[in-house]
Formats: structure tokens, sequence, C-alpha cells
């Protein structure tokens, strides 16, 4: 039997080991952007309920907004952008920020710059987010032409470009290894976080067998292929295409699959391979 997760916003499949004896090392210095990093923040994402994010727990009202923060010169360890990045987040909280995701990358010259999306009481003006952020950060050049903010008004457009931008790879420009500031190689901190209340959902776990595991990569593979279209990627045309092939028959076989598709249409499809007789045990 294969496994199957599925998440509110997305689908993980896989062939389990037959033999698992692994041990997990600890966990230790974090020095930039891995697979895992970016495979636990992605489940992260794929859990968040989007209709809680503009109110509290108490039904307040919210106002999201996604920044993008720069600094004009490199701090000198990470230790310093650690610094940095919590004296901001302690700005945030006085004025009644709620919750937020971040994400720290690196531009070609070699210099940090912090992604975010907020959410914070209506009354806050926007313009205080990045007043905050270049009194904080002046040390370091910061000016006010050099940040960048958008309300989000639509949440559930923003959570499916923010699920895009944070599934980017290791091997992306913004965080490849060679970015990253030659006195932060041993030591970046940590990558991406989050603060806050945020509503998560655990994923669905399915037993599946292997007829249906094959057939439900293609219908991936082909809902990737055509989703890819309707948005003009020709570069996530091309890897959609080749998302299944392998030079080796036994990697092929055991190839899994790693998709953004909301929940409604996942159980449709579950349902459809369950009717043309396919064995999928929940």
């Amino acid at each position: 039997m294969r496994t199957l997760k599925l998440y509110r916003h997305g689908v993980t499949m896989g062939t389990p080991p037959k033999k698992n004896d692994h041990l997990r090392a600890k966990r230790g210095t974090v020095e930039g952007w891995s697979e895992s990093a970016t495979r636990r923040m992605v489940h992260f994402l794929r859990s968040v309920d989007e209709r809680t994010l503009d109110t509290t727990a108490s039904g307040e009202p919210l106002r999201g907004y996604a920044i993008t923060l720069t600094v004009r010169d490199c701090p000198p360890t990470a230790d310093d952008w650690k610094r940095l990045r919590n004296a901001y987040f302690k700005r945030l909280t006085r004025l009644g920020v709620y919750r937020v995701h971040w994400v720290t990358e690196w531009q070609r010259r070699g210099v940090p710059h912090l992604h975010g999306a907020l959410w914070l009481p209506i009354s806050v003006p926007r313009g205080e987010l990045l007043l905050n952020w270049v009194a904080v950060a002046n040390e370091f050049g910061a000016s006010l032409r050099g940040q960048y903010s958008l309300e989000i008004n639509d949440t559930v457009g923003w959570f499916k470009y923010l699920s895009k931008h944070s599934a980017r790879g290791v091997q992306h420009y913004q965080r490849h290894p060679e970015n990253i500031p030659p006195s932060w190689k041993k030591k970046t901190g940590r990558v991406w976080g989050k603060t806050g209340d945020w509503a998560t959902t655990d994923p669905v776990e399915f037993d599946i067998s292997s007829e249906a595991y094959y057939r439900l990569r293609r219908i991936l593979r082909n809902w990737r292929i055509a989703d890819a279209r309707t948005a003009g990627n020709s570069w996530r045309i091309k890897s959609a295409r080749g998302m299944l092939k392998s030079h080796r028959r036994e990697l092929s076989d055991v190839r899994g699959a790693s998709e953004w598709l909301e929940m409604g249409p996942a159980l449709q499809v579950l349902d459809y391979l369950r009717a043309q007789g396919h064995e999928i045990t929940c």
C-alpha cells in the first residue's frame, strides 16, 4: 500500500520504506535553506484555515498586509539580523499585530531581506509597518523607498500566491547557498517562522493501492499542467510535464507527488477513484 496525506490546501503522496531504522539527528546550527525547512513550512501553510485570518479568536476584525523589507548594508552576522528582526516584531506587537508569517531570503548581492504577511487591527495605519522597520534598520541603511507593503484584499487569492511563492526550492536564487553572505555561511539562523494565533487543521491520512497511486499521480500531473497553462507559466508547464519522469524504473515506481490542491476537489478525485474500484482507506 502507498500513503497519501490530504491537507486543507494540498496533497502529498509517497511510498513508505519497508524498513525504517533511521535515527533522526539532533537539530543543529541552521546554515540556510534546506529541503526539510522548505517542506516544514509548506506543510504548515497547507494546514492554515484561511477563513480565520481576518479576525481574532474573539471575532475582532483584522486587516492583512504583505510586506517586503530590505536593508542597504548587510548585517555583519546572522545574530545581528535576528536582533533586528526581533526588535521589529516587538514594535509590531505594541502596534497590536495579531499574527505574522515571515521568510528570510537573499538578494544576488548577498544581502538579506524579509518577506512577510501579517494581520493587525484595522485602526493601525499601513505606513506604521514600514516606518518602524526603517527605524530599527537605520543602522544598516534602510530607507523608506526600499520597503514595500500591499493590503491583502483577497485572503484566498493571497493564500494561493503565498503557497506557490513559499514552495520555492533551495536552488532558487533567493535561497541558494551562493548568495548567503560570507560571514553567515556557518550560521544563518532560522529562515522562516510565525508568531501569533494560527488556526490549522491536521492532514487526513489514507492508504491507497498501487493502482490508485499511479492513477492519482497522473491526475495531479495533468491538473498541474492545466493550472500552469492558465497562469501562463512556461517554466511550471515544463516542470509539470517532467514531474513523474525518471531514467530508472525502480525510482519512477516509488516517486511521490506534492501539489497545492484544495481539499474539496481532492476529495472528489478520491471519490472518483473509489467508484472506479480502486482501494482507498482512511
